[in-house]
């Protein structure tokens, strides 16, 4: 509470004393320490109302947005711009579109093509962040020198890796027949499991939910660069991680991934189950399962990750609506008990 009291006192400083140009500055400087700092994002994921937020995060994203524009220099600032367009066009556009019912088709259509347009925004911020800190590492990676873009990352680096795989990730996942995306996949591919490789418990099991997605979703061809003589580093280090879990499939890495995130985030976490049912559960047409996974997401208390509270409630709610929709994603007899 003192932290907003302190935010909302430097916003109205700002727009007040917009005439003087230093303390205008200094200004923007002390409110770009507030939105970039250690938990600023806690101010929004840690809430327990979705509309406040939904309401709330559009004039949020905009004063990122300014601020980034007065600091972009800010690798920190740009981080907190990036992850929270990110955020807010999973939860509160592409969840939101998934959602809705098949006869809404232009409104989904339209909602999808908001929600990939906000996630390659908020990528970008992210490259840019990791630009800051390691030069070259854009026009590396656009060129597909994979090794050579990741070699200098480091834990620091995981947040801007992890938010940037995530957008891309998201920004494909919302129109997979894409020409241009589907090739490029494996760059945001090898952001993540770098990431993995460098800290596997980042954000309380965030890493392994993602992968629980990818390898539920994402043909194996797709996964890495083709061609060349050798494989890349990411290649040979996904090789040894998963001979090591003795995951060979990707149906095997997915519930490894889960069992991973639980072990990590101690079981408080809604995540990997929606993950899980979400993906591999519907596409092998398990049904126990997905209804099991289900069940057991709604029986989390929100309060026990209190960071991602807001996150918690929300996928609880789709939790509840998956079950309730179960007849769309399996080929089974509900009224007859055919399962």
């Amino acid at each position: 509470m003192e932290k907003n009291r302190i935010f909302l006192f430097l916003i109205i400083l700002v727009f007040t004393l917009s005439g003087c140009a230093s303390i205008k500055k200094a200004g923007i400087n002390m409110i770009s320490d507030v939105m970039a700092g250690e938990g600023s994002s806690e101010l929004f994921t840690g809430d327990d109302d979705p509309e406040l937020i939904k309401d709330a995060l559009p004039f949020i994203l905009k004063m990122y947005e300014m601020l980034a524009g007065e600091n972009p220099e800010d690798p920190a600032l740009l981080l907190a711009t990036g992850s929270s367009f990110i955020m807010y066009s999973n939860v509160f556009i592409q969840t939101e579109a998934e959602m809705l019912s098949d006869d809404d088709y232009e409104e989904q259509y339209r909602m999808l093509h908001r929600a990939k347009n906000m996630y390659r925004r908020g990528a970008d911020y992210l490259f840019r962040s990791l630009e800051l800190s390691h030069p070259g590492f854009s026009e590396l990676l656009r060129q597909g020198l994979v090794d050579e873009a990741l070699a200098d990352m480091t834990v620091e680096d995981v947040p801007a890796m992890y938010w940037a795989a995530s957008g891309l990730m998201g920004e494909f996942s919302t129109d997979p027949l894409d020409f241009e995306l589907g090739p490029q996949v494996y760059k945001p591919v090898a952001l993540i499991y770098k990431a993995l490789e460098l800290d596997e418990t980042f954000n309380n099991g965030a890493i392994h939910d993602l992968l629980i997605m990818i390898n539920s979703s994402l043909p194996g061809a797709m996964m890495f660069k083709a061609g060349g003589e050798n494989p890349s580093s990411t290649a040979l280090f996904v090789e040894e991680y998963y001979k090591a879990a003795n995951a060979v499939s990707q149906a095997d890495r997915a519930r490894y991934h889960f069992e991973r995130s639980v072990e990590i985030n101690g079981n408080s976490s809604v995540m990997p189950y929606v993950s899980l049912a979400s993906t591999l559960s519907v596409n092998e047409q398990n049904y126990p399962e997905f209804e099991e996974l289900l069940t057991t997401a709604l029986e989390i208390d929100p309060e026990a990750f209190p960071e991602m509270r807001l996150a918690s409630i929300i996928f609880q709610e789709k939790a509840r609506w998956l079950l309730d929709h179960r007849s769309d994603y399996f080929l089974l007899n509900f009224d007859e008990g055919d399962f």
